[in-house]
């Protein structure tokens, strides 16, 4: 019967491993999920923000209007997955605001927690695609004043094109 137990504990210590290295696993990638969200926040609070406002600005002294909107991350469990977002919507001077979602007229930079990158869309539907290649991601390292600004003079060159 000793012998028994000795095989018995064992197994069970075997599973107790597995079981523990599974949930530090799991525990790992939440950390990941929330260092990434973490750091998209400060971003979109002190590069993405700070720009879409300068921006606000001159549009303003130009008449046109505009919006800046922002997303928290949430999902999870059953529920429909938001991603963490900022957007600048703009009303081209002379031009009726829209009665629905006008996403020709918006700047977007969202993330994808999935992959943990962020996507820059501009002036398309969600589902067409961004602008930074066929899935339009970048990685969180690469959103930068710089990239911000060139994208917004971009966006804002094909609304004042149309």
């Amino acid at each position: 019967m000793a012998e028994f137990r000795g095989d018995l504990a064992r197994l069970l210590d075997e599973y107790d491993a597995r079981r523990n290295a599974a949930a530090a696993r799991e525990q790992s990638a939440r950390d990941d999920d929330a260092r990434f969200l973490t750091q998209f926040a400060e971003i979109r609070r002190d590069v993405v923000r700070p720009v879409f406002e300068a921006a606000g600005v001159v549009l303003a002294e130009r008449g046109h209007a505009f919006s800046i909107t922002e997303d928290e991350f949430s999902g999870g469990g059953s529920s429909k997955v938001t991603e963490a977002a900022i957007s600048l919507h703009i009303v081209p001077a002379g031009r009726q605001a829209p009665l629905h979602d006008d996403h020709a007229r918006s700047l977007s930079i969202t993330t994808r927690h999935y992959n943990k990158t962020v996507w820059i869309n501009a002036g398309h539907a969600p589902e067409a695609g961004g602008i930074a290649g066929a899935k339009g991601a970048y990685p969180l390292a690469r959103i930068d004043r710089e990239l911000v600004q060139e994208e917004l003079l971009r966006f804002v060159a094909g609304i004042v094109a149309a």
